[in-house]
């Protein structure tokens, strides 16, 4: 048990140097992964070289992050340019003024469709800056998209977190007597109902972390009158969203959510039912009572224009992550490999580049985008430079971050026999609670995206240990899957990875650290709701 320490002592460091004393992410996750190597190396004795090469892996493997982040800022960066942005501002007021609404627009169904499309953080990546443009400020417009995009990470890039938990206990679904497809019906059924019943309230937490944060008066009446028309849409999601799931499995669930709810709630805002009179705005912006009015500003490109560019991007991640089709085929067959390295086993890994949705669709559509509204070869030569400025120092957090986590999973082909580090840490949590595992059971699956910045790698590492623990305990393996499920979709609002992207597309740069702290909160709610739901429902 005592084990958990030195494997967690890295990452608290980490927190620490950047919470407290300030320290860019770079700086401080390279000291985390140092932390880690030596740990690694002296504790559980693993090798130079199995350390080197769990490196570099990880290296390699957070190129996928850092282009997903480079095709958002890049798109944003054409979309500033242009001038394109303002009339996306002026659209989303015409929409609603109220900062609330913004947010279940944006942050929850617009982000679901992204996350369900494409995953790997994507959603955050672009639905911050959008709320950004509008006004919002960049600590708030980061900490709300990554609460928001919980929910459908389980079903992110065309259901394959669901879909990895299934298939790496799938050797060990002949000890209960059953097969992969009908442990997979069971784990979504529960997977969809625990979230279902907690996720009703994400919106609301969202909305409620933005008013305590904004420093203003009337906070419990703004948070009150937003309750209806904030359920309502949680449900317009999640019912379509479960059903999708039931009936079709995990690939669709997060898009089907999105395209069935969000012209619910568009119909609801523009006919005014369940719309609040009072317009919800930050303090520094006037207020407004029972009618919204926008200013009239001249704009340069039309809306149809301005939004042709996510519109092009829904649609191409639609049509290219539609499973069977022969463009999800051809996306997959452009591999750049990484070989075993420094004659470690199993140290290489695969890169489906293609298949990376910050290259394509976004990074062309962002190329296209720029020619079509003819901005000059030299200013858009100059938009690249200043793309690549920006994630630079991002660019390093992540790929410390993604190293740590690949030395961890290393470290449990160590020759101390003893187990590897997370695994340290979730046995730990198994032998604290006993019988009670049902409440570490969301909290493992949180730690591991936490620190891996993928839902998937979570249910990787973690999914059999839940297994296994259940079947231990005498619990039932399917609800502790499907709670694996739910703490790895509950983990993106505080991974590391996350933030450091999502900061980086709203320039908030060192606000990472208070990020992570402050949805710390949400998260440990959202758990929590997960539990009792498991509970309640059986």
């Amino acid at each position: 048990m005592w084990m958990a320490i030195p494997a967690l002592l890295p990452i608290f460091t980490a927190l620490v140097l950047m919470c407290k004393f300030k320290v860019s992410p770079g700086k401080a996750m390279l000291t985390a992964w140092l932390m880690t190597a030596l740990s690694a190396f002296f504790i559980w004795k693993s090798t130079p070289a199995g350390i080197a090469a769990a490196s570099l892996q990880g290296i390699f493997k957070s190129l996928d992050i850092i282009f997903i982040i480079f095709g958002a800022i890049l798109l944003l960066n054409v979309l500033r340019k242009s001038k394109a942005i303002d009339t996306i501002n002026a659209s989303f007021s015409g929409i609603s003024n109220d900062r609330r609404i913004q947010i279940l627009v944006i942050a929850w169904l617009f982000s679901g469709f992204i996350e369900g499309a494409s995953g790997f953080g994507a959603a955050p990546a672009l639905a911050a800056p959008l709320l950004a443009g509008l006004g919002f400020p960049p600590l708030i417009a980061a900490a709300t998209a990554l609460i928001c995009n919980t929910l459908p990470v389980p079903f992110g890039a065309v259901g394959i977190p669901a879909q990895t938990a299934v298939t790496t206990v799938s050797n060990q679904l002949e000890l209960i007597g059953t097969t992969p497809q009908s442990f997979s019906t069971q784990m979504l059924d529960k997977l969809t109902l625990i979230s279902g019943i907690s996720g009703m309230l994400l919106p609301l937490l969202a909305i409620g972390m933005m008013i305590m944060l904004s420093h203003k008066e009337r906070k419990f009446r703004s948070f009150v009158e937003i309750i209806p028309l904030a359920m309502l849409a949680a449900a317009a999601y999640i019912i379509p969203w479960r059903l999708t799931a039931l009936r079709l499995g995990p690939e669709l669930p997060s898009m089907v959510g999105t395209i069935i709810g969000l012209p619910v709630i568009l119909l609801c805002i523009k006919f005014r039912i369940l719309v609040p009179k009072y317009v919800w705005d930050f303090p520094e912006k006037s207020e407004s009572l029972r009618t919204e009015t926008t200013e009239t500003i001249p704009l340069k490109i039309s809306p149809l224009k301005a939004w042709l560019p996510y519109m092009a991007m829904a649609a191409a991640l639609f049509i290219l992550r539609m499973p069977g089709t022969i463009f999800a085929g051809w996306l997959t067959e452009v591999k750049i490999i990484l070989p075993d390295t420094f004659g470690v086993p199993h140290s290489g890994a695969e890169w489906n580049i293609l298949n990376n949705p910050g290259l394509i669709p976004i990074s062309v559509i962002a190329l296209v985008s720029a020619c079509t509204w003819k901005i000059p070869v030299k200013a858009q030569i100059k938009i690249l430079q200043k793309t690549i400025a920006q994630i630079g120092v991002s660019a390093i957090a992540i790929a410390s971050s993604v190293a740590i986590v690949q030395v961890m999973a290393a470290s449990a082909g160590n020759s101390a026999s003893i187990p590897g580090m997370l695994n340290c840490v979730a046995n730990a949590i198994a032998a604290i609670m006993g019988k009670a595992y049902l409440l570490a059971s969301p909290f493992i699956g949180i730690f591991g995206t936490f620190f891996a910045g993928s839902c998937t790698v979570s249910n990787i590492l973690f999914a059999p240990l839940q297994f296994n623990t259940a079947l231990m305990l005498d619990l039932d393996p399917a609800l502790t899957v499907a709670l694996q499920n739910v703490g790895g979709g509950l983990g993106s609002m505080i991974r590391i990875s996350g933030v450091i992207a999502a900061c980086a597309t709203v320039n908030a740069a060192g606000q990472e650290g208070k990020i992570i702290t402050l949805n710390m909160i949400p998260a440990v709610i959202m758990a929590m709701l997960a539990v009792t739901a498991a509970l309640i429902a059986g």
